[in-house]
């Protein structure tokens, strides 16, 4: 693809950037209100006890509380203050002098045979309170030690290749290990009491070593010096490296502090060495270039001086008070509240309202139209300045038969700063009504029941008129209920009286025989046995007697005991007893049943 370039200079493009850039930097700041007259100025300054309160003419209060000074509560707590510290700085130079201690692997330096030798350097560190931050230039050196003439070095292992004569050997050592360095970094100053600090710097930078120089000889050819072993520094020297300083002090005075210093470096020194190749039959010079790990620990001591100290305060600013905000009052509701219409009734609710505020003028309302199934969207809105709204045409309320539920909210705002709380108001349209036929409910009618005991047999009948020899039975008094304690005129056919009315399913009794009586103790006369077993028990809504239609008629004559209670309607537990009496009955003429009175008639 080839591409097309413009025959503007670079020149020319440059200069029309720089031009459009300037226009647009003049119409923004144009558009930038003028604030420079508006800076408030100072109306007062005033200083007292390391506090300076100064009031400016927008209302700001600052108050400068000096180092070592302390501000009541109630200013700062407020929650309109800002708060700034500004820390004490100054500068710090230290001086540290001592031991150089150089590491090696396993105890031993194979290599170089360096031993402890001195270190001296100078720190300038620049604190903002706790942290500072500076420059660290030093020296260090470290001395060789004998033992490159021993059987451990690279000498020895020398001499032991070329099979030279040890006697023929000589050593020659020209300089020790150095270490110039410049480095640069962090600090850290820790106050531990009022007298003792704790100082530490973390640098890092550029290390200048020289490797050591020493070496062995021996007698060459035409009495000249050969070569064997030689360690030199490099041409290189320059190499990156890091030291981390710690400074225990002790304030002598109010600048000057004086204790104890650790220091730990790491770096690497590149060295070359000069040997007799083994090999071969002429003896010649080989030179390899090396680099090896280098480090240490320095132990000394170390003086301090403070200067340029700045004292640290801390700023507390009450700011204006804020303007005061714009507030929405909120609408009172005109129009009536919880109305409901009836069915099919078109009218529409008004909806009106009236300002709280002073200054009405400046007000619209918002009106939101919700049908109260819970939805909570709104099926219409407006937004008005007038204080009554009218429907569309097109928002229907009325929904056929069914209940009709709505509610409205009216809030205020002021040229959209504020809005008010919502008041609310409900209406809804009632259902239509239903129409149910509810039969009439069907009278309860008495229940009674009733119970049938005995069967003795009778070999005459004892009516009002035949009396002879009627003894009457000796008998509890029953307590009677009335009305119900008249004689009944006895029922004309077998059937129940209450043959159209359900009657419960009898209840059968196991009977209870008691012991009969005999016919000349106290009874009636003649009857030859008398019993008060239980012989049938039913409910009928006829308290009337009637000899059962599943009870079968006794073979003979016979007379029995006839017992009515009257049920309750609620739970058909027996209320009380309405009679109980005698009656006679002829299994020939079941339906002629002869009541036996109490007592005869006189």
């Amino acid at each position: 693809m080839k591409q097309i370039f413009s025959g503007i200079s670079l020149s020319k493009r440059l200069t029309m950037g720089l031009l459009t850039c300037l226009a647009a930097g003049h119409i923004a700041s144009a558009q930038v209100p003028n604030t420079t007259g508006t800076k408030p100025t100072v109306v007062s300054s005033l200083t007292d006890n390391g506090i300076t309160t100064t009031t400016f003419s927008n209302g700001q209060v600052i108050k400068t509380v000096a180092d070592g000074y302390y501000l009541d509560s109630a200013f700062y707590k407020s929650g309109n203050v800002l708060r700034s510290t500004k820390p004490k700085s100054y500068w710090r130079v230290t001086d540290r002098i001592g031991i150089a201690i150089p590491f090696c692997k396993q105890a031993e330096d194979n290599t170089m045979f360096l031993r402890p030798g001195g270190y001296n350097s100078l720190t300038l560190n620049r604190f903002w309170g706790k942290l500072g931050f500076g420059l660290m230039g030093g020296y260090q050196n470290f001395n060789v030690s004998d033992d490159y003439k021993g059987p451990k070095g690279q000498i020895a292992d020398m001499i032991a290749k070329t099979r030279t004569n040890p006697n023929a050997v000589r050593y020659d050592n020209q300089g020790s290990y150095e270490d110039f360095y410049l480095l640069i970094g962090p600090a850290i100053d820790i106050p531990l009491s009022k007298k003792f600090n704790l100082d530490v710097d973390f640098k890092g930078g550029l290390f200048n070593t020289s490797a050591p120089r020493f070496g062995a000889v021996t007698n060459g050819a035409f009495g000249s010096d050969q070569v064997l072993y030689r360690l030199n520094p490099s041409a290189s020297r320059n190499q990156l490296g890091g030291m981390l300083s710690v400074d225990l002090l002790y304030n002598i005075a109010k600048n000057w502090a004086i204790g104890i210093n650790g220091q730990g470096f790491l770096t690497k020194t590149p060295f070359t060495v000069t040997s007799v190749d083994p090999t071969g039959s002429v003896r010649s010079a080989l030179t390899n270039e090396d680099t090896r790990a280098h480090g240490g620990c320095n132990f000394g001591l170390a003086l301090s001086h403070t200067f340029g100290e700045k004292t640290g305060n801390t700023i507390y600013s009450l700011l204006p008070p804020p303007p005061a905000p714009v507030v929405c009052a909120v609408p009172s509701l005109q129009g009536e509240n919880g109305m409901m219409y009836d069915n099919g009734a078109t009218t529409i609710p008004s909806f009106r309202w009236k300002s709280t505020s002073a200054s009405p003028e400046n007000e619209e309302y918002i009106y939101k139209l919700y049908k109260a199934d819970g939805s909570g969207t709104p099926i219409y809105q407006q937004t008005t300045k007038n204080t009554n709204l009218s429907l569309p045409a097109n928002v229907s309320l009325v929904n056929g038969d069914d209940c009709s539920f709505y509610y409205y909210t009216v809030q205020s705002s002021v040229e959209g700063k504020c809005l008010s709380e919502a008041v609310a108001a409900s209406f809804g349209y009632k259902a239509k009504p239903v129409v149910q036929n509810i039969a009439p409910a069907k009278p309860v009618e008495d229940q009674y029941m009733f119970k049938i005991f005995g069967g003795s047999t009778a070999t005459k009948y004892f009516g009002a008129s035949d009396i002879d020899g009627y003894r009457p039975r000796p008998r509890r008094k029953v307590r009677r209920v009335a009305p119900a304690t008249t004689t009944v005129a006895p029922a004309t056919t077998t059937k129940p009286a209450d043959a159209g009315v359900a009657v419960a399913k009898p209840k059968r009794l196991v009977p209870r025989r008691k012991k009969s009586v005999a016919s000349n103790g106290t009874g009636v006369s003649g009857v030859s046995t008398y019993s008060s077993t239980v012989n049938y028990e039913n409910v009928a809504t006829n308290p009337n007697i009637q000899w059962p239609a599943d009870l079968p008629l006794p073979k003979n004559p016979s007379v029995y005991e006839y017992e009515v209670q009257r049920l309750n309607a609620g739970d058909c537990k027996p209320t009380g007893q309405v009679a109980k009496y005698k009656f006679y009955i002829d299994p020939k003429k079941p339906n002629d049943i002869r009541i036996i009175p109490d007592k005869p008639k006189k």
